[in-house]
């Protein structure tokens, strides 16, 4: 019987992933049965996000891995065995499949998730369709475009912004005429920023970092696109002009922590700034795009006007290493992909 690599959860992380919360297995192949479709993994993502399912009590989401089970998460797989007619061999095709060289799903009794959806190779390098052109542009398409409401000659900041996300936030700022100042951390990915076309960059990492926020908007911020949350936001909203906007995309600053976070409390300079500078905070989670941030996206990528950096590492047995530096100070810049396999 064939075999394959999977990653399963061996313990629920306490605080920030390490490698040995992750347990790699062997396990068989799969046999596709009626209505099914045997996916072989080319990409997987590792999304910040997944951190939420990995929590030992689920505090928000509808996703949760338990002790034992295979990791969630995105992959671009190839199609392999079809007995779906929608489906055929060497098709591409990306879904939520998890960290595992194979997997079958059954795009007729597909959960929340949705059945796979296919993927153009002729559009562009399949491995976007996790980043750019996937899940990850389409949420900083409506971070900045519906909630943020972007307008042409404003300030923008973005935290995370040498992520997958930030980045096409900032690049979708730029598109639409913003002034766009992006936060990450260390020398190297603000200079990796600069050199994507931001207009400004500061290290939050930096003892200086509220004045090199401050000498990158002059003018106040008039729209903040938050992945981070904690000290990074504090800083911001102090520099935020009166009436600004506030799109709360994450928090990555409080992955693991629970509802009660460690003190002091925050919370009463928090609302005394939210209303001494009538600022506006939405969230934004769940909300999906459409097909306009989808064609957009598309449009954008092929006419060379978006960019999809990407952080690579190789092979299944690299993903918790790779995932568990996310939360502990990376020097990735772009979307961070775990090269499975190859197409062949």
């Amino acid at each position: 019987m064939a075999t394959m690599k999977q990653v399963a959860l061996a313990a629920y992380p306490q605080g920030n992933p390490r490698p040995e919360d992750f347990r790699i297995e062997d396990a068989p192949v799969p046999e596709p049965g009626e209505g099914e479709v045997l996916l072989k993994t080319l990409w997987l993502a590792l999304d910040p996000l997944i951190r939420f399912a990995i929590d030992e009590k689920p505090l928000t989401g509808i996703t949760h891995v338990a002790l034992g089970e295979v990791m969630y998460g995105p992959a671009v797989s190839l199609v392999v065995k079809s007995n779906h007619p929608d489906y055929a061999p060497g098709d591409v095709v990306e879904g939520r499949t998890g960290w595992r060289e194979y997997a079958v799903v059954a795009p007729d009794r597909s959960d929340y998730r949705g059945p796979p959806r296919k993927v153009d190779p002729a559009l562009a390098p399949v491995q976007t369709a996790l980043g750019a052109l996937g899940m990850p542009g389409e949420t900083a398409y409506v971070g900045m475009i519906d909630t943020g409401r972007v307008q042409a000659g404003e300030t923008v900041v973005l935290s995370a912004a040498a992520g997958a996300v930030g980045g096409v936030a900032g690049q979708i700022g730029k598109l639409k005429g913003a002034r766009v100042v992006g936060i990450a951390g260390g020398p190297e990915k603000c200079a990796a920023l600069l050199e994507q076309g931001f207009d400004g960059a500061a290290d939050y990492k930096a003892p200086d970092f509220a004045q090199q926020l401050a000498r990158a908007c002059p003018e106040g911020i008039d729209l903040y696109f938050d992945n981070v949350g904690g000290e990074v936001t504090l800083t911001v909203m102090a520099q935020m002009k009166r009436g600004g906007r506030m799109a709360i995309c994450g928090f990555i600053a409080y992955h693991g922590v629970g509802m009660e976070g460690p003190g002091p409390d925050r919370l009463p300079g928090f609302f005394r700034m939210l209303n001494a500078k009538s600022l506006e905070i939405r969230g934004f989670a769940g909300m999906m795009a459409g097909p306009e941030a989808r064609t957009s996206l598309a449009a954008w990528y092929r006419d060379g006007k978006l960019a999809a950096p990407e952080a690579v590492v190789e092979g299944l047995e690299a993903a918790p290493a790779a995932f568990a530096g996310v939360f502990s100070g990376n020097s990735f810049v772009g979307k961070l992909l775990v090269k499975v396999s190859e197409p062949t």
